[in-house]
């Protein structure tokens, strides 16, 4: 037991390090309302550090909050910190007993919470779309909620392999109004040009795993120093392949798909495993699997399933199903003399 506290304290450390990446590190922070609020007796009282990354420091459960001010208005900030759960169903996010001077006084810390944005300089610049994309995804903060190869965060899905299962098209739908076609998505629409949206999707349709090896890398640190068992080592694979965002968390389906049959969701894969063995479910994911059309003369369901057993080791293979596997039915022991 003592081990795994020592091991559970040196995985902090190591995701506390990177947590930094993306949130800024190299700025300075002197005199800013992200360091303001690190040293208000709000986050001191309530340990907001332990999860969120404010300025250089912090936990990797939560956002990035640098650019929160950025993200969100005075309204989204005083409804969500109010009750986080009406929100966001389901959010590891507690609801914590404010006063009514502490709640507002957090919304003002977080509103300010800013860094300056620079769309226009960047759309004016004579660079490829997907360059002009990278500098937007980068000046957005996007690793704040999204995870990217070694950096940012699971609030979000993972874009290691966005490219792959996501068309450009879907990507200029969703980044325009992600709200319209998601309603209630955690996702905010910062309202970006329509030059800005073509660029922003065309960056993400070349992520296509050439980030995976740091990926892989920062998920084996995390596994050694937890002593993570299949199960969890599943856990970080279904996440950096993006399954969750079309299977939804925890594999429990229900994330619509305009189009598909036959109710325009997909499905859950908690009873994946009582379907396919081990070894059919390898093949499975080494093909492309496109879901059937409701109506034929309307758009494809834009939601598919890629090849992704062919970019998976054996390894990360039995780690996914065995993942998958603990959510399975548990068959019935009943019998019958």
């Amino acid at each position: 037991m003592i081990g795994k506290i020592v091991l559970g304290l040196l995985a902090l450390f190591s995701l506390q390090a990177v947590a930094a990446t993306g949130g800024g590190q190299d700025e300075d922070w002197t005199g800013t309302p992200q360091m303001e609020f690190m040293n208000s007796e709000i986050v001191t009282l309530y340990q907001c550090t332990s999860c969120h990354t404010i300025g250089e420091r912090g936990g990797t459960v939560g956002p990035i909050l640098n650019q929160v001010g950025t993200r969100r208005d005075k309204e989204w900030l005083r409804r969500w910190i109010s009750d986080p759960q009406e929100v966001k169903p389901g959010t590891k996010m507690p609801k914590f007993d404010f006063t009514p001077e502490q709640l507002e006084a957090t919304v003002d810390y977080l509103a300010n919470m800013k860094t300056e944005l620079h769309t226009d300089q960047i759309l004016a610049k004579k660079v490829p779309m997907a360059e002009m994309g990278q500098a937007l995804f980068e000046d957005y903060g996007c690793v704040a909620c999204h995870r990217f190869g070694s950096e940012g965060r699971f609030v979000a899905p993972d874009l290691t392999w966005i490219g792959v299962r996501k068309t450009e098209d879907w990507e200029k739908t969703w980044l325009s109004a992600p709200e319209a076609f998601k309603p209630g998505t955690f996702m905010p629409n910062f309202h970006i040009p329509a030059k800005g949206v073509e660029a922003l999707a065309a960056f993400l349709h070349t992520q296509k795993g050439q980030h995976n090896d740091a990926s892989q890398q920062w998920e084996f640190r995390t596994n050694f120093f937890l002593g993570n068992t299949d199960k969890e080592r599943g856990e970080l694979v279904f996440r950096r392949f993006g399954c969750w965002s079309c299977h939804g968390e925890s594999a429990v389906g229900k994330i619509r798909n305009p189009n598909m049959a036959p109710d325009e969701t997909m499905p859950g894969l908690r009873k994946a495993t009582n379907k396919y063995t081990q070894e059919q479910f390898s093949e499975r994911l080494n093909q492309v699997f496109y879901p059937t059309a409701l109506d034929e003369s309307m758009p494809k369901p834009p939601f598919y399933c890629p090849d992704y057993g062919k970019y998976m080791d054996k390894s990360e293979l039995g780690d996914l199903y065995a993942y998958l596997k603990s959510f399975a039915p548990k068959k019935s022991k009943w019998k019958f003399k």
